[in-house]
């Protein structure tokens, strides 16, 4: 009977299994592209601030009206989990996006990438030896080891003269990489007692609190944007973070923590594309390689609980 049960979870397990991995595609297609987008924006018409504040400001915003109007529920919380939602909002959300676009404006699309995707390793250790919620096995620390050197190739050409850490940079690389693993773990474990729209619009709101706390209105309205800038930020906080964001979390709540880390590699690789189109940077062979190794891991990370299951059959 038991047997029969779990044969009959299986396909089902597996559907969720490909939604989650889908929704995680979804958002680093979004997060990849709008990199070098937020770069243009910060070079020729935003402060990075004001690119970081904003994304998270106007999201909330519409997120706020929307649920305002259509299910008020969505805002209720147990107020002992007030100060998670605060800190994960500030650390996860505020100061990852803020040192992720400083790095990118100090040095490149791609080196602020690849320094930040080393949070799948910090993921993937916390989760299976502080939380112990997930399991190492084989097939995943496979996986995790050649989406990390394909990251690598992808980004650098193989070179390590490619990654351009400078001033302030080294230092909000890595704490970009730190907050944004916070991220993926935090919000999993919230993910447990709340709705993906509880979290996003609560993740969003303290973000906006600490962001006009450090960038008060009257110094927005004192620089007099126009019309089109308005345009451009509502747009850029779309495309950049609310969409993406809601795909990520919805996904994260059908995947383990350590998988949807592994997956977020695969941004890496959209990024360099998106620079190379819209910002006419170059793209070689040995990048190309890089990048069908991630799409090779993200294959095998897919098949994972096959692989486990023949593997458990031979044993």
């Amino acid at each position: 009977m038991i047997l029969a049960a779990s044969k009959t979870d299986f396909p089902m397990q597996h559907s969720q299994r490909l939604r989650g991995f889908i929704l995680l595609l979804l958002a680093v297609f979004f997060w990849g592209t709008s990199a070098p987008i937020g770069k243009f924006l910060i070079v020729n018409r935003f402060d990075t601030i004001t690119i970081a504040q904003m994304r998270t400001s106007l999201a909330f915003i519409l997120l706020f009206l929307f649920f305002i109007w259509k299910d008020p529920s969505v805002f209720r919380i147990k107020l002992k989990d007030i100060w998670k939602f605060a800190f994960l909002g500030v650390i996860g959300i505020a100061v990852t996006n803020f040192t992720y676009y400083f790095t990118v404006k100090e040095s490149t699309v791609a080196t602020a990438i690849l320094v930040q995707y080393s949070a799948p390793v910090w993921v993937v250790l916390y989760s299976v030896f502080i939380l112990k919620e997930d399991k190492l096995d084989r097939v995943m620390l496979f996986a995790l080891f050649i989406a990390l050197i394909g990251c690598f190739f992808a980004v650098t050409s193989g070179s390590f003269e490619s990654i351009n850490l400078k001033g302030w940079a080294i230092l909000t690389g890595p704490a970009s990489a730190f907050t944004f693993a916070y991220q993926v773990i935090a919000t999993k474990q919230m993910l447990k007692r709340y709705s993906v729209w509880s979290m996003l619009v609560y993740l969003f709101g303290f973000a906006l609190l600490f962001w006009l706390c450090i960038n008060p209105p009257w110094e927005i309205i004192g620089r007099h944007y126009s019309l089109q800038d308005w345009g451009f930020l509502w747009l850029f906080a779309i495309i950049s973070i609310l969409i993406p964001q809601i795909a990520f979390v919805t996904g994260l709540k059908l995947l383990d923590a350590s998988t949807a880390g592994i997956v977020s590699i695969m941004e890496p690789v959209i990024a360099i594309g998106a620079a190379f189109i819209i910002l006419d940077e170059s793209i070689g062979i040995v990048q190309v390689l890089g990048g069908l190794m991630v799409l090779g891991a993200l294959g095998l990370l897919q098949l994972h609980p096959m692989i486990m299951r023949t593997m458990v059959k031979v044993e």
